[in-house]
């Protein structure tokens, strides 16, 4: 990404954190939630801020599945944001065998986004493992580059957009492995819409294991 966006998206991150934290000191007297607000600034890791105000604000996490829906959606993205639905505050990566439609399905909503929220999401489905990003709205690049800090890829964007794929079978693997050896992951994009998507990794290795057993890995 060019350096000076993201000198600027940085900057304006910067103002609007700064703005948001006095907001939040002019309003905390005699506002209990402002109060509790209050406490999340006081985090220092990001992602653990971040869901600090999504569970003060009650922001949801998941919207229905049929809102999300506008488009021709592969049935393994509707089964993703269709397992979102069960996800609650405090949950991390969820698992379930959908069988022959998507296979096993591991998925994970980025933080500090408004539903409906991008999806980290691992299939094994008929013994290939694809790692993948499910976006709620199509995205135009037919190809974007994605860094998850273990060096730059080139992932496909597929299915009408709504799919970015990181690759099948070892290389996917490869970079599962990697990630499922970190607590916290941040991705670097030439997408707009991809860069800067946080996700919280806690659990992520265990939740994974039926999924490896699944394709032999």
């Amino acid at each position: 990404m060019n350096p000076n966006i993201r000198s600027n998206s940085l900057l304006a991150f910067m103002l609007w954190a700064l703005g948001t934290t006095m907001s939040l000191f002019a309003n905390a007297q005699g506002n209990p939630q402002m109060a509790e607000a209050m406490t999340c600034t006081e985090e220092s890791q990001r992602l653990e801020r971040l869901a600090c105000f999504d569970e003060v604000f009650g922001t949801p996490f998941s919207v229905a599945v049929e809102d999300a829906i506008v488009g021709n959606q592969p049935e393994r993205w509707r089964q993703a944001f269709a397992q979102e639905q069960r996800r609650r505050p405090g949950d991390g990566p969820l698992y379930r065998n959908t069988s022959e439609l998507a296979g096993h399905l591991l998925t994970l909503s980025a933080l500090g986004v408004k539903p409906p929220r991008p999806l980290l999401a691992v299939q094994c489905h008929n013994n290939i493992t694809e790692l993948t990003l499910m976006m709620p709205e199509a995205v135009k690049e037919e190809r974007v580059t994605v860094d998850f800090g273990q060096g730059r890829q080139i992932w496909r964007v597929r299915d009408d957009g709504f799919v970015i794929s990181g690759g099948r079978g070892l290389p996917a693997i490869r970079t599962v492995r990697n990630m499922a050896a970190g607590s916290e992951v941040t991705v670097a994009s030439s997408s707009g819409v991809v860069d800067g998507l946080m996700f919280d990794l806690t659990g992520f290795r265990d939740t994974l294991k039926p999924l490896r057993e699944a394709c032999g890995w």
